[in-house]
């Protein structure tokens, strides 16, 4: 029995330590991938779907889940259109926020995924309201701390999904607000030629030009000689220059650049010799237009099939090829352009066949998943079950064994207590008949029947010797009463008739046993009657006599 109970136990105790070591890996991956989610995306996305159990996940590493899922597909330029959980994330951070002064990086961060979800779903009032939240939680950790950081993010997203939005008056008001922050200290040194080449565009696209040059001028003066100055703001500055009408300026400046572009041997000198044709042919100079236009078409053929390949240049080109000959020859071709957009679009065909078969691929393989998840989910409950069932039979199995074990005491103590009423049967005194009835006439061989041990099988043997006829023969309580009268001088008469309206027949029974010297175990054992009704009737017996409780019944009642 203690055998199969401790297995029991042992295996309730492995299932839960295989329970909680399965939700410890599952927080020891979440927390992994946060920490590899900018340096080795890949492996933070390959660690975050091996969760397994979101169900037994702490609030803390849940919203930490949904917050890499969100970040990682924001990062991978993916749609936010259906990380919804991001909200309950973004509410969780907050409100450890509020209440603890928690971490301002969650808070922050899942705040901003957050307002790119709801932007994605197209509800750009929920979007700003965002955005406004974030940008109030920034300057309230800025003020704490001194620090800029998550101002200079919160406002870098604005501008962000504010340019996407074409909403070049909100662009302009977050940018010179971070330009703003601590004289432009707040804004780290890589970024700070980013930040004005953006706001560049921004005041060209509004038509304000002197502010436009004065900010390109700016992020020149940052890092002169820096590959970005030299690769996106000098020549976005050159192009901008040309479309605003100072195509003098725009000439001198793609021309210096496009000597930088061959020294480097940098594929960017096609754009620049594009730029230089197409700045040209504004000036009337169709030769030198077509010159430069030849030379960039004969590099952007070595350049076609490199990774640097970019087809909306493909696209400029054509067009811009277009213009020059009906500049020269006043014929346009139309052609080149329906055979430009049918190739690209069979290929744009092409990719969403094997788009949607990556998809369908994906969408078979998380089925079978979440066929096994289900699969392992039931034979967790029916391992669970077994284990209860196991436990219940072990608890029953103990149940049984301790009330058999307690019957067997009793039953034990009734057969001493027959042993002694036996041997004091035996001994030749009258005043003993009463007991040697009472076992004839007790069903006293069932009892002993019922633990048929060697020593009970003696013990019967000797029962029977008493009387072989009345054995198994009930207690006959006239004979009884008669037996009584005989041996103690007519008690039971005496008792009946002094008592007859005060005593009933269970508690004369009672006085003639208490008579006759028989214990209250013994009353218990050859009656049946339970110990507590056999307290309880001497006590009634002592009520109705107006006997005091600790004084003998039969010394005081006749």
């Amino acid at each position: 029995m203690k055998s199969k109970f401790l297995t029991g136990l042992i295996g309730a105790m492995v299932l839960c330590l295989m329970v909680s070591c399965s939700v410890r890996r599952d927080r020891e991956r979440i927390d992994t991938a946060e920490e590899l989610l900018y340096s080795s995306r890949d492996t933070a996305e390959l660690l975050i779907r091996q969760v397994e159990r979101l169900e037994r996940l702490d609030d803390e590493h849940l919203a930490k889940y949904w917050f890499v899922i969100c970040d990682l597909h924001a990062n991978s330029m993916q749609s936010l259109s259906e990380d919804s959980m991001i909200c309950w994330a973004s509410e969780y951070y907050r409100t450890q926020w509020e209440e603890e002064h928690g971490d301002a990086r969650h808070m922050i961060l899942s705040g901003l995924d957050e307002a790119m979800y709801f932007w994605w779903n197209g509800d750009k009032a929920r979007t700003q309201e965002v955005l406004q939240r974030q940008k109030k939680y920034a300057d309230e950790v800025a003020e704490e701390s001194g620090e800029h950081l998550w101002q200079v993010i919160v406002l870098r997203v604005s501008a962000e999904i504010a340019m996407r939005d074409y909403d070049y008056e909100h662009v302009r008001e977050y940018t010179e607000t971070l330009i703003g922050l601590d004289n432009g200290k707040a804004i780290h040194l890589d970024e700070v030629e980013r930040v004005y080449n953006a706001l560049a565009i921004v005041y060209f696209s509004l038509g304000e030009y002197d502010k436009m040059e004065k900010c390109f001028e700016k992020a020149i003066a940052q890092a002169a000689d820096s590959a970005f100055i030299v690769n996106v703001v000098r020549r976005n500055y050159a192009d901008l220059l040309g479309e605003i009408g100072q195509t003098d300026r725009a000439i001198r400046m793609q021309e210096v650049l496009t000597k930088q572009y061959r020294a480097a041997g940098n594929w960017l000198q096609v754009e620049s010799l594009y730029s230089l044709s197409h700045l040209w042919l504004n000036k009337g100079n169709k030769q030198r237009a077509e010159r430069y236009m030849r030379e960039a078409e004969e590099l952007f053929a070595k350049y076609k099939e490199s990774s640097e390949f970019d087809p909306a240049t493909e696209a400029a080109f054509l067009a811009h090829r277009q213009v020059l000959e009906y500049a020269q020859k006043g014929a346009y071709h139309f052609f080149p352009l329906v055979q430009y957009h049918n190739h690209w679009s069979e290929k744009d065909y092409i990719r969403y066949r094997v788009a949607e078969a990556k998809e369908r691929s994906m969408s078979d393989l998380r089925e079978r998943n979440l066929y096994l998840t289900i699969s392992r989910q039931r034979q967790m409950i029916v391992i669970i079950m077994l284990f209860f069932v196991t436990l219940g039979g072990i608890l029953l199995f103990v149940y049984l064994y301790r009330r058999r074990k307690r019957l067997l005491l009793e039953k034990e103590e009734e057969i001493e207590t027959l042993r002694n009423m036996l041997a004091s049967a035996d001994k030749p005194d009258d005043k003993e008949s009463v007991r040697k009835l009472m076992l004839q006439q007790l069903g006293v061989i069932k009892t002993i029947a019922g633990t048929p041990t060697e020593a009970n099988q003696q013990l019967l043997a000797r029962l029977m010797a008493l009387n072989e006829e009345t054995a198994n023969a009930l207690i006959d309580w006239p004979s009884i009463y008669k037996t009584i009268d005989l041996v103690y001088d007519g008690f039971y008469t005496r008792l009946r008739d002094k008592y007859k309206d005060g005593l009933n027949e269970k508690e004369l029974q009672l006085c003639c046993l208490l008579k006759a010297d028989f214990s209250t175990k013994e009353i218990n054992m050859l009656t049946r009657q339970s110990l507590q009704t056999i307290y309880q009737r001497k006590t009634q017996v002592r009520q109705k006599l107006n006997l005091p409780e600790a004084e003998d019944i039969t010394a005081s009642i006749l």
